[in-house]
């Protein structure tokens, strides 16, 4: 009985084990220019992930100004930022971390302080070249870059 026990035992955990593999996640990392103070731009234009698993990414702010980070669908940097434009009349634009509702965002990350650091966590299922921008007031225009999604192998 107990050689018989012992199989089932091993089939069982092992269904358990592969029941509780979790999805890769995918970690990177991007910076805001901090030197010279308020120069607007990402330290990277451009950043890579792979399509289906989860990516998450932490934004660090070694700038004297507030930033935040958008990940954007395809095609859509110039509509969002025109959105992230028309906020500077909402006078709950700050309590809104300056980013403006759009089902074109994919994720998007609070203000983040001088010194700070945020981290985003979301998914992209298809590869394409998705924008990312800072919506604070005037900045997307010169503070964007690019994540490269490929498909994963």
């Amino acid at each position: 009985m107990k050689t018989l026990l012992i199989p089932i035992i091993l089939t069982v955990t092992s269904l358990f084990v592969i029941a509780e593999e979790k999805p890769k996640l995918q970690k990177i990392e991007l910076s805001a220019v901090g030197n010279p103070p308020g120069t607007m731009k990402f330290a990277k234009t451009e950043i890579k992930a792979t399509t289906g698993s989860k990516i998450e990414l932490t934004f660090k702010n070694p700038d004297v100004l507030q930033h935040n980070i958008l990940i954007l669908k395809p095609g859509t940097k110039d509509k969002v930022g025109a959105l992230a434009d028309a906020m500077l009349t909402d006078p709950d634009a700050m309590k809104k971390n300056y980013v403006p509702k759009s089902s074109d965002i994919i994720a998007a990350s609070k203000l983040v302080n001088p010194g700070g650091t945020e981290k985003i966590v979301f998914t992209i299922k298809e590869s394409g070249d998705y924008p990312i921008i800072c919506t604070f007031p005037g900045h997307w225009r010169l503070m964007n870059g690019i994540l490269k999604i490929t498909k994963s192998e």
